[in-house]
């Protein structure tokens, strides 16, 4: 099968067209990339639906959040690995490999005789998504020329938002019949298809990378970043929360600082400085997934304290807020020029703005004024996290382009770690850890939605910067 990537691109300021996803070869690979990214999506939706009949049925209630956690950190090691396992395998190979690891994974959550067994399987089953996510990255930036990339992108978006349509109703499906596990046996035979499009219609490739050691050192340092950051959510006292908090900062820190010296990195060069075009990037990634995380652990609890929200309708405005998401990556997905550039940092301000409207109306407002503002926040998270995404694999310094890619997943998911665990601690300090008394939880909503409105804040100066200067290493002007 020819590559896309390879045929000859038109001019870069015609305008993309939807249709271009399905044509000259692409429709396979577009196909492909949503269903490997629909699998894990729905996989993140499902759990949460289902826990209550798992520990009803094999016990374990202790480790209730723990599935959560591990499949977290699973996928971040898995994401940081996906580089290493394309750079050996090919990406043919890796891509299929990561949908093996995904199958095992699979079934092991079905089988489980006990909880300890579905943890394993939990872990091995996020190495496996972080993989099909990571490669998932590099694909795009492979398969589909710059022009057309946000297109693809908005796409995968929206697989996002219908995975959280569904995800929760198959769950809940099968908790209602008494058979949870079958929630996971419905997902293998599209993972079974995932396996078999993947060997047969990614292009395969020579592989040129020398055998190297695996990073066992570099991923250790960060999974054991990534679980005493995961571990905040099962304590309450703020000195130990922010301990753990400063600790995976610096074992995350180590962890690229021996990255860089490595000449096989995990990441890309500079991944996190102000000074790089990739940097910035990275940065916008990480300050949406601390947005966004933080968001949507804890509204739900405001909501229901102040607004008494059954969990249907707090269910509901997650899903506003995803559609809100892919509405604005749709909607910005064909912009070029100053208009993109303007959205870029337009719309994380729009969600800093949105945020402190959203707390207002949390506080003493209806739920109609909640309702609107989600989405609005939503809408602007979605629209820059399209375009940092394509100014990310478009400034990729020259031999990077694949593990600027892949890497982008590993930093949105550290992002999620950290936006929980310190939103977690500014509201256990705002007086969370005495109860949820209304006046308590009032207090509690001013601090955490006032730190979240703050981070996109901080997010726009940096789009901003990107935009301003970064953006001449895209386009060459």
């Amino acid at each position: 099968m020819s590559d896309p990537s390879r045929d000859a691109a038109p001019p870069t300021d015609q305008k993309a067209n939807w249709i271009e996803l399905l044509q000259g070869g692409r429709a396979a690979y577009t196909i492909l990339l949503n269903l490997g990214i629909g699998l894990h999506a729905l996989d993140v939706f499902v759990i949460t639906t289902i826990m209550p009949a798992v520990v009803a049925d094999i016990g374990g209630v202790s480790f209730y959040t723990w599935t959560s956690m591990l499949y977290m950190v699973g996928s971040i090691i898995g994401a940081a690995a996906g580089g290493h396992m394309r750079a050996q395998l090919g990406r043919q190979r890796g891509y299929v490999w990561g949908g093996v690891i995904l199958m095992i994974g699979t079934i092991g959550c079905a089988v489980p005789p006990d909880m300890a067994t579905l943890l394993a399987a939990r872990t091995l089953k996020g190495i496996g998504g972080g993989l099909v996510i990571a490669q998932s990255m590099a694909l795009v930036s492979d398969l589909y020329e710059p022009r057309i990339r946000a297109r693809i992108l908005a796409t995968i978006t929206t697989t996002w938002s219908i995975a959280a349509l569904i995800g929760p109703a198959i769950g809940g499906v099968f908790a209602e019949i008494g058979w949870w596990r079958g929630a996971f046996w419905a997902t293998a035979p599209f993972t079974i298809c995932f396996m078999w499009m993947a060997w047969h219609y990614i292009p395969a490739e020579k592989i040129t990378a020398v055998a190297r050691r695996f990073p066992w050192r570099r991923l250790a340092l960060l999974t054991t970043g990534v679980m005493a950051i995961g571990l905040t959510s099962q304590f309450r006292d703020a000195a130990i929360n922010g301990g753990l908090i400063a600790l995976s900062a610096f074992l995350v820190w180590l962890t690229l600082k021996l990255d860089g010296a490595s000449d096989h990195g995990l990441f890309p060069s500079h991944p996190l400085s102000l000074l790089a075009p990739v940097g910035l990037a990275y940065w916008m990634f990480l300050l949406i997934s601390v947005t966004h995380s933080a968001l949507l652990i804890f509204a739900p609890l405001f909501l229901q304290v102040l607004h008494g929200l059954s969990p249907l309708y707090i269910g509901y405005l997650s899903l506003v807020f995803s559609l809100g998401w892919s509405a604005g990556a749709i909607g910005v997905s064909g912009w070029s020029g100053l208009w993109e550039r303007g959205a870029l940092v337009g719309g994380l301000a729009l969600a800093a703005l949105a945020t402190v409207a959203f707390t207002f109306a949390v506080i003493d407002g209806t739920l109609l004024m909640v309702t609107i503002w989600i989405t609005i926040i939503g809408v602007g998270i979605g629209a820059t996290n399209v375009l940092s995404t394509t100014y990310g694999m478009s400034v990729a310094k020259e031999g990077e382009e694949s593990i600027t890619a892949t890497a982008m997943q590993t930093v949105r998911s550290l992002g999620v770690a950290f936006g929980a665990a310190i939103a977690g601690l500014v509201a256990n300090a705002a007086g969370l850890d005495e109860g949820t008394a209304p006046e308590t939880v009032t207090n509690v909503a001013i601090w955490v939605l006032g730190f979240t409105a703050a981070v996109p804040a901080v997010g726009a100066l940096i789009a901003w910067r990107a935009a301003s200067w970064g953006w001449k290493f895209r386009t060459g002007r």
